[in-house]
């Protein structure tokens, strides 16, 4: 199949826009209620188009056109380690660095989170430093919901549906961007390689009525590959990247896998399942019965201890192995074990990791 060229999509998505006409801030066409009271929200998600893992970066880079003059942009997003307690939620900071022809040109501390139950990354804000000369000018564009009449919007669908309409920013006056899912599917190339899975979404702003607006893609397992003109270049991986038999701990720094044997000799790797952001239970026969529970907490700002601790419970006397990494450090694994027959014993580890911060 032959790539879709990534200008002839954004003018199709583009063109899809104006044929259905400009939309006022608060058109009822786009959707502003997102239930919140249905989401139970944690810092770090499995949202296959916008993954909120860790470490994790993206590196999207390519030329625009400003009154004759091409210039060269960067930007570069990555999930920190660090959170934030917006609106009463704790959200997870994304920062994005952006450049033009090497200077920077802005700093941004977004504030996501996932909901467990839809699948949906919220957007509750974002303090912007804008810089000129290397130094900062203003911080236009700061918003965070909960303040000046502002509310969380929604930056990645769930589940993405052709015709999907959102806003993305609620900020009045300051920030209301809006997106609208406009293809599924189309084969992007880009320098970091070729996406089939993707998602097409067109980013207005109501704040600017009857501009056309700016097409971006995201990819399945990977997050934004285009946004306008620019293109993914880079990707690098998180510190610990979930996947069915693993859990990324305590702001993904800590992975945690499980093995298990029967006294009939069968084995296998424990299942991983309900994550939130310091602990994550693991199924070893059925996804309906959980058998171990385990969590990694940072108790660094506790004067006596100073530590990472790791604490498990199980419901099972089969043999059980828990191998908890730092991905942080250069340390040996801590290993948990239970013997085969044997109930199983707590583990309530308050020294496990001498690695702070």
């Amino acid at each position: 199949m032959t790539p879709t060229p990534i200008r002839h999509v954004a003018l199709a998505a583009a063109t899809a826009l104006l044929l259905a006409g400009s939309a006022l801030a608060h058109d009822p066409d786009f959707t502003s209620d997102f239930a919140r009271d249905r989401c139970t929200f944690t810092t770090t998600g499995s949202n296959p188009y916008f993954p909120l893992w860790p470490g994790y970066a993206l590196l999207i880079e390519g030329e625009e056109e400003d009154e004759g003059e091409i210039l060269e942009i960067s930007s570069l997003t990555t999930v920190l380690a660090a959170t934030e307690l917006v609106d009463g939620v704790v959200t997870r900071v994304v920062e994005e660095r952006e450049s033009e022809d090497g200077e920077l040109t802005e700093v941004s501390r977004n504030f996501m989170v996932y909901c467990r139950e839809t699948g949906d990354v919220w957007y509750f804000g974002e303090d912007v430093d804008n810089y000129e000369d290397g130094e900062i000018v203003n911080h236009d564009g700061s918003w965070r919901a909960g303040t000046d009449g502002a509310t969380p919007g929604i930056i990645m669908l769930g589940t993405p549906v052709i015709g999907a309409r959102y806003q993305q920013e609620d900020a009045p006056g300051v920030a209301e961007d809006r997106g609208e899912v406009v293809s599924l599917g189309e084969e992007i190339e880009t320098p970091a390689g070729t996406f089939d899975r993707t998602v097409g979404i067109l980013d207005t702003d109501a704040l600017e009525p009857g501009v056309p607006g700016d097409p971006k893609f995201f990819a399945y397992g990977v997050g934004q590959i285009v946004d306008e003109e620019l293109e993914l270049t880079e990707i690098t991986p998180p510190f610990c990247q979930p996947d069915a038999t693993t859990h990324c701990l305590s702001d993904g720094r800590f992975r945690v896998t499980v093995e298990w044997e029967t006294d009939q000799g069968t084995s296998g790797a424990g299942q991983a399942i309900v994550p939130s952001d310091d602990s994550g239970e693991f199924w070893f026969f059925n996804p309906d019965n959980t058998e171990l529970i385990v969590k990694v907490l940072n108790a660094c700002d506790v004067p006596e201890f100073n530590r990472f601790w790791v604490f498990a419970a199980g419901l099972t006397n089969v043999g059980v192995t828990i191998t908890v990494v730092d991905t942080g450090s250069a340390v040996p694994p801590q290993v948990y074990e239970n013997a085969v027959g044997q109930p199983f014993q707590p583990v309530l580890d308050t020294n496990a990791f001498a690695t702070c911060p």
